[in-house]
Protein backbone atom coordinates (compact mmCIF):
# COMPACT_ATOMS: atom_id res chain seq x y z
CA UNK A 1 0.00 0.00 0.00
CA UNK A 2 1.38 3.37 -1.00
CA UNK A 3 0.41 5.89 1.65
CA UNK A 4 -0.30 9.46 0.56
CA UNK A 5 -0.85 11.25 3.85
CA UNK A 6 -0.14 11.26 7.59
CA UNK A 7 -2.57 12.45 10.25
CA UNK A 8 -1.21 13.37 13.66
CA UNK A 9 -2.90 13.87 16.97
CA UNK A 10 -0.90 16.44 18.93
CA UNK A 11 -1.01 16.05 22.73
CA UNK A 12 0.41 12.73 23.86
CA UNK A 13 1.38 11.84 20.29
CA UNK A 14 3.38 14.25 18.13
CA UNK A 15 4.07 16.44 21.15
CA UNK A 16 6.55 15.18 23.70
CA UNK A 17 5.71 15.23 27.43
CA UNK A 18 7.06 18.80 27.62
CA UNK A 19 4.77 19.92 24.76
CA UNK A 20 7.45 20.18 22.07
CA UNK A 21 7.88 18.39 18.75
CA UNK A 22 10.95 16.17 18.87
CA UNK A 23 13.68 17.16 16.44
CA UNK A 24 13.70 13.62 15.04
CA UNK A 25 9.97 13.88 14.28
CA UNK A 26 10.40 17.27 12.61
CA UNK A 27 13.14 15.96 10.35
CA UNK A 28 11.22 12.81 9.40
CA UNK A 29 8.04 14.79 8.66
CA UNK A 30 9.96 17.23 6.49
CA UNK A 31 11.55 14.36 4.53
CA UNK A 32 8.11 12.78 4.04
CA UNK A 33 6.70 16.10 2.79
CA UNK A 34 9.59 16.38 0.34
CA UNK A 35 8.41 13.06 -1.10
CA UNK A 36 4.93 14.54 -1.65
CA UNK A 37 3.28 13.15 1.48
CA UNK A 38 0.53 15.38 2.91
CA UNK A 39 0.61 16.07 6.66
CA UNK A 40 -2.47 16.90 8.70
CA UNK A 41 -3.02 17.83 12.34
CA UNK A 42 -6.14 16.23 13.84
CA UNK A 43 -6.55 17.49 17.38
CA UNK A 44 -8.82 18.23 20.29
CA UNK A 45 -7.19 21.65 20.44
CA UNK A 46 -8.69 24.94 19.37
CA UNK A 47 -6.95 26.32 16.27
CA UNK A 48 -5.47 29.15 18.33
CA UNK A 49 -3.56 26.54 20.37
CA UNK A 50 -2.44 24.73 17.20
CA UNK A 51 -0.96 27.85 15.63
CA UNK A 52 2.54 27.69 17.23
CA UNK A 53 3.10 24.11 16.03
CA UNK A 54 1.53 24.75 12.64
CA UNK A 55 3.96 27.64 12.13
CA UNK A 56 6.90 25.63 13.47
CA UNK A 57 6.23 22.86 10.93
CA UNK A 58 5.42 25.36 8.15
CA UNK A 59 2.29 23.43 7.22
CA UNK A 60 -0.18 24.51 4.55
CA UNK A 61 -3.01 21.99 5.07
CA UNK A 62 -6.35 22.46 6.87
CA UNK A 63 -6.52 21.39 10.52
CA UNK A 64 -9.20 19.26 12.19
CA UNK A 65 -9.92 21.06 15.49
CA UNK A 66 -11.84 20.43 18.71
CA UNK A 67 -12.23 16.70 18.07
CA UNK A 68 -13.76 17.19 14.64
CA UNK A 69 -16.06 20.10 15.47
CA UNK A 70 -14.57 22.20 12.70
CA UNK A 71 -12.05 22.22 9.87
CA UNK A 72 -9.85 25.31 9.87
CA UNK A 73 -7.80 26.96 7.12
CA UNK A 74 -4.99 29.03 8.64
CA UNK A 75 -4.12 30.68 5.34
CA UNK A 76 -7.54 32.30 5.03
CA UNK A 77 -8.71 32.29 8.68
CA UNK A 78 -11.63 30.36 7.28
CA UNK A 79 -13.80 27.64 8.78
CA UNK A 80 -14.30 25.14 5.95
CA UNK A 81 -16.66 22.74 7.76
CA UNK A 82 -18.26 22.96 11.19
CA UNK A 83 -20.89 21.65 13.56
CA UNK A 84 -20.86 23.96 16.62
CA UNK A 85 -23.00 23.72 19.73
CA UNK A 86 -26.27 25.63 19.63
CA UNK A 87 -26.45 28.57 22.08
CA UNK A 88 -29.17 26.83 24.10
CA UNK A 89 -27.22 23.59 24.36
CA UNK A 90 -24.01 25.38 25.30
CA UNK A 91 -25.81 27.31 28.04
CA UNK A 92 -27.39 24.14 29.41
CA UNK A 93 -24.03 22.32 29.56
CA UNK A 94 -22.31 25.24 31.28
CA UNK A 95 -25.06 25.77 33.85
CA UNK A 96 -25.41 22.06 34.68
CA UNK A 97 -21.68 21.53 35.09
CA UNK A 98 -21.20 24.62 37.24
CA UNK A 99 -24.14 23.57 39.41
CA UNK A 100 -22.20 20.39 40.19
CA UNK A 101 -19.04 22.35 40.99
CA UNK A 102 -17.26 21.05 37.87
CA UNK A 103 -14.78 23.42 36.25
CA UNK A 104 -15.87 24.69 32.84
CA UNK A 105 -14.01 26.30 29.99
CA UNK A 106 -15.55 27.28 26.68
CA UNK A 107 -13.91 27.30 23.29
CA UNK A 108 -15.45 30.11 21.29
CA UNK A 109 -14.81 30.96 17.63
CA UNK A 110 -11.41 32.58 18.17
CA UNK A 111 -10.42 31.96 21.79
CA UNK A 112 -10.24 29.50 24.66
CA UNK A 113 -11.92 31.03 27.69
CA UNK A 114 -12.51 30.43 31.38
CA UNK A 115 -14.36 32.25 34.16
CA UNK A 116 -12.09 30.88 36.89
CA UNK A 117 -8.58 29.49 36.67
CA UNK A 118 -7.91 25.85 37.51
CA UNK A 119 -4.57 23.97 37.53
CA UNK A 120 -4.97 22.99 33.87
CA UNK A 121 -5.42 26.59 32.76
CA UNK A 122 -2.61 27.84 35.02
CA UNK A 123 -0.29 25.40 33.24
CA UNK A 124 -1.77 26.29 29.86
CA UNK A 125 -1.30 30.01 30.48
CA UNK A 126 2.39 29.47 31.25
CA UNK A 127 2.80 27.70 27.90
CA UNK A 128 0.87 30.47 26.12
CA UNK A 129 3.13 33.12 27.64
CA UNK A 130 6.19 31.21 26.41
CA UNK A 131 5.00 31.25 22.78
CA UNK A 132 6.32 33.88 20.33
CA UNK A 133 3.93 36.82 20.21
CA UNK A 134 3.11 36.41 16.50
CA UNK A 135 1.74 32.89 17.08
CA UNK A 136 0.61 33.22 20.70
CA UNK A 137 -2.71 31.45 21.39
CA UNK A 138 -5.69 33.48 22.58
CA UNK A 139 -6.52 32.14 26.04
CA UNK A 140 -8.25 34.57 28.37
CA UNK A 141 -10.69 35.04 31.20
CA UNK A 142 -14.26 36.18 30.61
CA UNK A 143 -16.66 37.54 33.20
CA UNK A 144 -19.53 35.33 32.08
CA UNK A 145 -19.69 32.73 29.31
CA UNK A 146 -23.36 33.58 28.83
CA UNK A 147 -22.51 37.13 27.84
CA UNK A 148 -20.38 35.84 24.97
CA UNK A 149 -23.09 33.41 23.93
CA UNK A 150 -25.72 36.15 23.99
CA UNK A 151 -23.46 38.20 21.71
CA UNK A 152 -23.75 35.44 19.11
CA UNK A 153 -20.21 34.07 19.41
CA UNK A 154 -19.84 30.57 17.97
CA UNK A 155 -19.28 27.86 20.60
CA UNK A 156 -17.05 25.01 19.44
CA UNK A 157 -16.97 23.01 22.64
CA UNK A 158 -17.46 22.98 26.38
CA UNK A 159 -14.59 21.42 28.32
CA UNK A 160 -15.28 20.07 31.80
CA UNK A 161 -12.65 19.06 34.33
CA UNK A 162 -12.64 17.79 37.90
CA UNK A 163 -10.27 15.64 39.98
CA UNK A 164 -13.33 13.72 41.26
CA UNK A 165 -13.56 11.17 38.47
CA UNK A 166 -16.75 9.59 39.81
CA UNK A 167 -18.46 12.99 39.67
CA UNK A 168 -17.16 13.51 36.13
CA UNK A 169 -18.36 10.08 35.00
CA UNK A 170 -21.80 10.64 36.50
CA UNK A 171 -22.11 13.97 34.68
CA UNK A 172 -20.98 12.50 31.35
CA UNK A 173 -23.30 9.50 31.74
CA UNK A 174 -26.27 11.86 32.18
CA UNK A 175 -25.57 13.84 29.00
CA UNK A 176 -28.20 13.74 26.21
CA UNK A 177 -26.31 11.68 23.64
CA UNK A 178 -28.88 12.53 20.96
CA UNK A 179 -27.61 16.12 21.22
CA UNK A 180 -23.94 15.99 22.26
CA UNK A 181 -20.77 13.95 21.73
CA UNK A 182 -18.58 13.73 24.84
CA UNK A 183 -14.97 12.65 24.37
CA UNK A 184 -12.47 12.00 27.15
CA UNK A 185 -9.39 14.00 26.14
CA UNK A 186 -7.51 13.31 29.36
CA UNK A 187 -8.06 11.24 32.47
CA UNK A 188 -9.84 14.12 34.25
CA UNK A 189 -11.12 16.14 31.28
CA UNK A 190 -13.98 15.65 28.87
CA UNK A 191 -14.72 17.65 25.73
CA UNK A 192 -18.39 18.09 24.91
CA UNK A 193 -19.32 19.01 21.35
CA UNK A 194 -22.41 18.76 19.15
CA UNK A 195 -23.62 15.24 18.39
CA UNK A 196 -21.87 13.46 15.53
CA UNK A 197 -18.54 15.23 15.90
CA UNK A 198 -15.42 13.08 15.97
CA UNK A 199 -11.89 13.23 14.67
CA UNK A 200 -12.62 10.40 12.28
CA UNK A 201 -15.76 11.98 10.82
CA UNK A 202 -14.09 15.33 10.11
CA UNK A 203 -10.88 13.73 8.85
CA UNK A 204 -13.04 11.80 6.37
CA UNK A 205 -14.49 15.10 5.10
CA UNK A 206 -11.02 16.62 4.85
CA UNK A 207 -9.68 13.64 2.89
CA UNK A 208 -12.66 13.82 0.54
CA UNK A 209 -11.85 17.48 -0.10
CA UNK A 210 -8.23 16.55 -0.76
CA UNK A 211 -9.08 13.60 -3.01
CA UNK A 212 -7.32 11.07 -0.78
CA UNK A 213 -8.65 7.60 0.03
CA UNK A 214 -8.62 7.01 3.83
CA UNK A 215 -7.04 3.62 3.14
CA UNK A 216 -3.98 5.53 1.90
CA UNK A 217 -3.50 7.41 5.17
CA UNK A 218 -1.40 6.67 8.25
CA UNK A 219 -2.63 8.12 11.56
CA UNK A 220 -0.96 8.41 14.95
CA UNK A 221 -2.91 8.84 18.22
CA UNK A 222 -2.90 8.03 21.91
CA UNK A 223 -6.30 8.64 23.47
CA UNK A 224 -9.96 7.66 23.31
CA UNK A 225 -10.78 10.64 21.09
CA UNK A 226 -8.30 9.25 18.52
CA UNK A 227 -10.01 5.87 18.05
CA UNK A 228 -12.39 7.07 15.33
CA UNK A 229 -9.43 8.43 13.36
CA UNK A 230 -7.27 5.32 13.87
CA UNK A 231 -10.10 3.10 12.64
CA UNK A 232 -10.85 5.28 9.61
CA UNK A 233 -7.42 5.10 8.02
CA UNK A 234 -5.40 2.38 6.35
CA UNK A 235 -2.85 2.23 9.16
CA UNK A 236 -3.82 3.39 12.64
CA UNK A 237 -0.88 3.61 15.04
CA UNK A 238 -1.18 3.96 18.82
CA UNK A 239 1.56 5.45 20.95
CA UNK A 240 3.18 3.34 23.63
CA UNK A 241 1.66 3.99 27.03
CA UNK A 242 -1.75 4.85 25.61
CA UNK A 243 -4.90 3.27 27.04
CA UNK A 244 -5.38 -0.45 26.36
CA UNK A 245 -8.58 0.19 24.40
CA UNK A 246 -6.77 2.62 22.09
CA UNK A 247 -4.01 0.09 21.45
CA UNK A 248 -6.55 -2.67 20.81
CA UNK A 249 -8.38 -0.57 18.21
CA UNK A 250 -5.14 0.45 16.45
CA UNK A 251 -3.33 -1.66 13.86
CA UNK A 252 -0.07 -1.44 15.77
CA UNK A 253 1.56 0.22 18.76
CA UNK A 254 4.94 1.93 18.73
CA UNK A 255 7.09 3.58 21.42
CA UNK A 256 6.06 6.52 23.56
CA UNK A 257 5.95 10.21 22.67
CA UNK A 258 9.18 10.79 24.59
CA UNK A 259 11.13 8.54 22.22
CA UNK A 260 12.08 8.77 18.54
CA UNK A 261 9.31 6.28 17.77
CA UNK A 262 7.41 8.45 15.25
CA UNK A 263 10.59 9.21 13.32
CA UNK A 264 11.54 5.54 13.29
CA UNK A 265 8.09 4.50 12.05
CA UNK A 266 7.98 7.17 9.32
CA UNK A 267 11.48 6.28 8.16
CA UNK A 268 10.44 2.65 7.72
CA UNK A 269 7.04 3.37 6.17
CA UNK A 270 8.22 5.95 3.65
CA UNK A 271 11.80 4.76 3.17
CA UNK A 272 13.17 8.12 4.21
Amino acid sequence: MKYQAIAFDLDGTLLSPNATILESSKQAIQKAREKGIKVYFVTGRHHTAVRPYYAEMNLDTPVVCCNGTYLYDFQKDDVLESNPLTPALASMLINNAQAEGIHVSVYFRDAMTYEELNPHFVKLQKWVDSCPENVRPDVHQVEKFQKEIDNGTTVWKVLISDPDLAKMQKFVDALPLDQVSPEWSWVDRADITAVGNSKGAMLAKLLEREGINPAQVVAFGDNFNDISMLQLVGLGIAMGGSEDEVQQKADKTIGSNSEDSIATELTQLFQL
